[in-house]
């Protein structure tokens, strides 16, 4: 309870995934409150880099499947492996946990799977939180948010801003009332930018 499966609760310092013999895996659950990968209870999860490996992080009760656990998740970098990522009960899949946003999270390879679950977003913020400085230029992304949030960009009354896609193949749903790219239910979506790839939002 109230802990990471993976844990980085402190901004200083980057945790780097990587996988040089391409068969790595890496399950990594939280406690209730905690992120599979990232902060414990109101632990910011940031500075978290996958460069490779299959990983699956799946959230305790509220808390994101990668990134914060009741805190927000910030710089969060994915450059390649097949990553499936899931939050739980207003966690996003890769982003803020409940009532907390994303911020400044990058993908530019590999494949990955990210599922918000009630009012969290796919990829971004938890239920009440925004999704902001979103980057795709590469891989293939398939988000999708809980009831309320959006697919990629904030939950549940939260803000989905600054999304850029520029390359890979990325497949995006809302849930109920939540847009595919940008807002959740009540949060509006700004300055979303599509230059490349292939987008099915």
């Amino acid at each position: 309870y109230d802990r990471a499966g993976l844990e980085k609760n402190i901004s200083a310092g980057t945790l780097t995934l990587k996988d040089d013999n391409k068969d790595g895996s890496l399950k990594a659950t939280g406690g209730d409150s905690g992120a599979g990968i990232g902060g414990g209870v109101n632990g910011s999860g940031e500075n978290i880099t996958i460069n490779g490996g299959s990983v699956t992080a799946t959230g305790g009760k509220w808390a994101a499947g990668i990134g914060g656990g009741v805190g927000n998740g910030k710089n969060i970098t994915i450059n390649g492996g097949t990553v499936n990522a899931t939050g739980t009960d207003g966690g996003a899949g890769i982003g803020g946990g409940s009532r907390c946003s994303g911020e400044a999270i990058t993908i530019t390879g590999g494949t990955v799977n990210a599922t918000g679950t009630d009012g969290g977003a796919g990829i971004g913020g938890g239920d009440e939180g925004s999704g902001e400085d979103i980057t795709i230029t590469g891989g293939t992304v398939n988000a999708a948010g809980g009831d309320f949030g959006a697919g990629i960009g904030g939950g549940l009354n939260g803000v989905g801003k600054n999304i850029t896609i520029a390359g890979g193949r990325v497949t995006v749903a809302g849930g109920d009332y939540g847009a595919g790219i940008g807002g959740g239910f009540r949060g509006n979506g700004e300055n979303i930018t599509i230059t490349g790839g292939t987008v099915t939002a």
